[in-house]
């Protein structure tokens, strides 16, 4: 393999997933063409959204909202993720297990059952 375009050691290469463009077909991604050695590779939301495992629809629900991962638009309208970008965020989002146990606060009793006549 080409030292440009071969995965890092250790890095997993998820399977894209069954997302749709707006005109409805869909397109294969292959994650073994993306430079994972050149931080500033420019990806497109369909090459993004396989990276991250997610749908296209969820990103530009993300992007939409402002919540998702940093992205640049080229000339007004063609979307465009840094993979450090993309990296940095996956990096920043939480993981593990949840919240440690016995520690999560108690609730009332909730609301009362109604009387059977």
């Amino acid at each position: 393999m080409n030292s440009d375009t071969s995965v890092p050691a250790g890095t997993l290469i998820p399977a894209p997933p069954a997302s749709t463009s707006r005109a409805g077909a869909e397109r294969e991604i292959d994650l073994t063409k993306i430079p994972w050695n050149v931080p500033w590779a420019m990806l497109d939301e369909h090459e993004a959204a396989a990276v991250l495992r997610v749908s296209v629809k969820l990103l530009r629900r993300q992007r939409h909202e402002g919540v998702g991962p940093r992205f640049t638009k080229l000339n007004g309208c063609t979307v465009r993720y840094k993979l450090s970008d993309l990296q940095a965020w996956l990096e920043s989002q939480p993981t593990g297990g949840g919240a440690v146990p016995g520690t999560r606060e108690r609730r009332g009793p909730g609301r009362p059952r109604k009387a059977v006549a």
